[in-house]
């Protein structure tokens, strides 16, 4: 079992989701980290627009050192780089060229994702880490990441699993 706490907890602020998906981890894999589909899951949760489209700013996005940027419903957007790739079990990225309101409070931030067996199903874990800008911007990053960015995450992950499933059961149906 892989350690899920490598983030240095100096200067940065996390948050995390999880949830069970019915399909393997393969399947919990290709699908979340896929550039073309994540405007499928990532979709608007509160404050917080859905991702409208990427554009990969090298061919693929399935090694350490890819890059794509991602860019959201009203136009902003971010780039992220793959800082690791471990299929099927983890990836992780770091982001950068925050667009919006997010990035008037962090320069940067790192996401990773997890992709464990549980039972017949894959468990998925989210997490992403904040920096932020000074002492000041830590107080409305950290209501903001509670208030809206968590259930963004949660509600990205349930949309993700209820795509995943409908997917498996339409292709057990066949």
């Amino acid at each position: 079992m892989m350690d899920h706490n490598t983030f240095s907890t100096s200067s940065v602020l996390t948050r995390k989701a999880q949830i069970t998906v019915n399909v393997s981890e393969e399947a919990a894999f290709q699908f979340i980290s896929s550039s073309e589909k994540l405007p499928i899951w990532l979709k608007k949760s509160g404050p917080i627009p859905g991702a409208d489209h990427v554009e990969l700013l090298q061919e693929g996005y399935a090694a350490v050192g890819a890059k794509r940027k991602v860019y959201f419903v009203g136009g902003d957007s971010l780039q992220e780089e793959l800082r690791t790739y471990n299929p099927p079990g983890n990836y992780s990225y770091r982001v950068t060229n925050i667009a919006g309101f997010l990035g008037k409070l962090s320069n940067e931030a790192f996401g990773q994702l997890w992709f464990d067996s549980e039972g017949n199903g894959t468990r998925i874990t989210w997490e992403y880490a904040f920096t932020y800008r000074s002492f000041l911007t830590r107080a409305v990053l950290s209501l903001f990441l509670t208030i809206s960015y968590r259930p963004f995450l949660q509600k990205s992950l349930k949309h993700a699993k209820a795509y995943l499933e409908s997917v498996t059961e339409r292709s057990n149906d066949s």
